[in-house]
């Protein structure tokens, strides 16, 4: 089956505890962090992490290659009530060389 590169925008929902942990102490929630580590290893063999990056004071970025959208969903499940997502399939840019 074919797959998509995705890039997906994410920051803290509304009403994470992620918010409160940040405001209170100035630091990444221990849970928070656990599901991150452990996030690699907790996606399905459809979908393929390339990269992830935090953006102070705006959305962070993830980008993922996914064979449908059921595996970006598994993501929102996976950070459900942390994490907010955004997705956005890619398309190649045809290029004059």
């Amino acid at each position: 089956m074919a797959t998509t590169t995705y890039i997906g925008f994410f920051r803290a929902a509304p009403d994470s505890p992620a918010n409160a942990a940040w405001r209170d102490t100035g630091k990444f929630p221990p849970t928070l962090a656990k599901l991150v580590n452990e996030f690699p290893s907790k996606l399905p063999k459809t979908c393929k992490l390339i990269g992830s990056w935090g953006v102070g004071g705006g959305p962070s970025v993830i980008i993922v290659e996914a064979e449908s959208y059921s595996d970006l969903q598994h993501i929102g499940f996976y950070y459900a009530g942390w994490l907010e997502f955004d997705w956005r399939p890619t398309a190649s840019i045809p290029r004059d060389n």
